[in-house]
């Protein structure tokens, strides 16, 4: 993967909409994906899941879409949480208290129970 590419993929488990991002979450990516995340929150049914595991850094712009997201499922009485956050991105969420605002679970199996 090139350092400015990011994809996604959505699968449906249940009534659980997951959401696999790879790619870094940064000021040079997030405009190719933002508006197919926020798209994906407006088909989830009952719960979203934004798979971080192939995500190696996240920026504030990527925050800021993940906040956007939290506030539509919010707004919609979606559950949204996060799931397998490497080491990095994990601290990012502890230095500005972000794992206050999602459901974070270690990974997906977990984030699925």
């Amino acid at each position: 993967m090139k350092a400015d590419s990011i994809s996604i993929e959505s699968e449906w488990v249940g009534e659980r909409l997951v959401v696999h991002i790879d790619g870094n979450l940064d000021v040079h990516n997030v405009h190719i994906i933002e508006q197919d995340l926020l798209n994906l929150v407006k088909i989830a049914k009952t719960h979203i899941i934004y798979d971080l595991e192939k995500v190696n850094y996240i920026s504030s712009a990527g925050l800021r879409v993940l906040v956007t997201s939290l506030r539509l499922c919010q707004d919609s009485g979606i559950q949204i949480s996060i799931c397998s956050l490497k080491p990095a991105v994990e601290r990012v969420f502890d230095i500005i208290s972000m794992k206050t605002l999602f459901q974070i679970h270690p990974d997906l199996k977990t984030a699925l129970l």
